[in-house]
């Protein structure tokens, strides 16, 4: 059968939406131009193409404004007084804009954060947590917990068809599939009979939301395991590590405190829309 990575179903991320009227260039630009001087702090994911191209059309512009930059991905191992280097961002044209931005940075003496994407792996937020938030009645409770819960399934079962075609998961695709029972199953390791696997799942990707949270200093300084190396006399963080247990300080409280913090903007939200 064909091969197929565990951690992806074949998501088309790069679909338009009708919804958006301006690029990411736009939108950054505007929020430069609009924000007091040394406060924004802008987050990276994925392609650092937007952020490079400001830098390249903007250079004084960002400089002024931007008071950090945090970013989900990797570096190179840093030497004393050398500059941090990226390190895979997917592709020769992204590791360019992820160079750019980096370089950029430190030269303009701009901090950078940056948070591995494996930090999330193992992060105790359980299916039940998210089940709890759809009790708000949220519609993006709703979404997400569906969701995350056709996300699981589907891992299950191609999981399920790799074993049934292999007869074991000690293929070139095991060391997902075994992520996949260490992190998402708290180790565990159901009968291959059972379809819904949600209600076993201990860990969902909350990648993005430890990313968001690294940005705010009292998160940034309280729960996570920080390299700090200076550039040019300036302090740049790296926690370089490949699952939440290592980099995060708490991880169990830190995952009931986000359960607080989204089940109340959910309900605040409702209480301040009207009919």
């Amino acid at each position: 059968s064909k091969a197929v990575s565990a951690a992806t179903f074949n998501a088309d991320y790069g679909k338009p939406s009708a919804h958006v009227n301006s690029t990411g260039v736009e939108l950054l630009t505007r929020a430069l131009l609009q924000a007091p001087e040394k406060s924004l702090v802008i987050m990276g994911t994925a392609c650092l193409g937007d952020v490079s191209e400001v830098i390249n059309t903007h250079r004084d512009l960002f400089a002024s404004k931007v008071k950090q930059v945090v970013v989900i991905g990797s570096v190179k191992s840093v030497r004393r007084r050398s500059f941090i280097v990226p390190d895979d961002f997917g592709g020769e044209k992204n590791d360019a804009f992820a160079k750019n931005v980096y370089r950029s940075c430190q030269d303009l003496k701009i901090p950078t954060v940056t948070l591995f994407k494996d930090i999330s792996r193992g992060f105790p937020f359980p299916s039940a947590h998210v089940d709890d938030l759809t009790s708000s009645n949220h519609f993006v409770a709703m979404t997400v917990q569906r969701s995350e819960e056709m996300h699981m399934n589907g891992t299950w079962e191609l999981i399920k068809q790799f074993k049934q075609d292999t007869k074991s998961y000690r293929t070139p695709k095991g060391p997902d599939i075994k992520s996949f029972y260490k992190y998402s199953l708290g180790g565990k390791h159901p009968n291959t009979g059972q379809h819904n696997i949600w209600p076993s799942i201990k860990s969902i990707n909350l990648e993005l939301v430890l990313g968001l949270l690294s940005c705010i200093p009292m998160y940034q300084d309280a729960h996570f395991r920080w390299e700090t190396h200076q550039v040019k006399g300036i302090d740049h963080k790296v926690c370089r590590h490949s699952n939440a247990t290592a980099g995060i300080i708490k991880p169990e409280a830190l995952s009931n405190e986000i359960h607080m913090l989204i089940g109340f903007a959910l309900r605040t939200s409702l209480l301040n829309t009207s009919c």
